[in-house]
């Protein structure tokens, strides 16, 4: 399996090396063979570059097990910019990380776009915190869909409680909008994903450590899915988005 939406705390808020055991220790009962990781310092920060710098460090120490994703604040403009271009040129990260409602900005603002070009450069996807108002709604994030239409966005939490409808119906109508699988608690959401959107645009998440690996992994495989379609959300379809060919 491969997890899209992993948050890494970082050796500022536990124990040096605490929360590198822990993450790896949670992949291994789950039957998590890659992580996709990205730094909550760099959400909450000013200074993302701390953040970052943890999470290429953390990586570089587990290359078999994870992948590391930026987190930049876009209200930082040209330091913003500079810090996702040294994450995708010098660390290799495989995508980008943005979380509206905790970073204070509407997902569509204005003062994304140069970082949204800056991915499509690179070719790299973005996940999106979606689902709380009022700054990262799942209408917001598909207009940015809509203007950017080479770059794959993911709607993390599949809009959660009260915008998964919304979230299926607009994945379904933008080639480029995918689902991830993490908060959303009604097994009947992901059933209609699956239906009306395909399991081809939906992808395996936990948003580990707030949610747990296990509870995460069970509802997918409670699901009752076709070994066929299990494997794409699992991990095939991440393989393709991240462009991972060694797993």
């Amino acid at each position: 399996m491969i997890d899209v939406h992993v948050h890494y705390y970082g050796n500022q808020q536990s124990e040096p090396g605490k929360s590198d055991k822990e993450l790896i220790d949670k992949m291994n009962r789950c039957g998590i063979s890659l992580s996709i990781v990205n730094s909550l310092t760099g959400l909450t920060d000013n200074d993302s570059s701390t953040g970052n710098l943890e999470v290429f460090n953390l990586v570089s120490s587990y290359p078999k097990r994870l992948l590391g994703m930026a987190s930049v604040n876009p209200y930082h403009r040209i330091v913003a910019e500079n810090e996702l271009e040294k994450c995708l040129s010098v660390y290799k990260f495989r995508g980008l990380k943005l979380h509206p409602w905790i970073q204070g900005y509407y997902a569509h603002n204005k003062i994304c776009f140069k970082i949204f070009e800056i991915c499509e450069h690179y070719n790299v996807p973005i996940l999106f915190h979606s689902g709380t108002p009022p700054y990262s709604q799942v209408g917001q994030i598909a207009y940015i869909a809509e203007q950017f239409s080479n770059v794959k966005i993911i709607l993390g939490h599949m809009g959660l409680t009260y915008q998964w409808r919304e979230a299926i119906e607009l994945a379904s109508s933008y080639e480029n909008l995918f689902l991830d699988t993490c908060g959303i608690t009604y097994p009947f959401a992901l059933k209609k994903a699956i239906s009306r959107v395909g399991v081809e645009k939906i992808l395996f998440a936990t948003d580990s450590p707030f949610l747990e690996p296990e509870m995460e992994t069970l509802k997918l495989r409670n699901l009752k899915l076709s070994s066929e379609d299990w494997e794409k959300i699992a991990y095939k379809n991440a393989k393709l988005l991240f462009r991972i060919n060694d797993l």
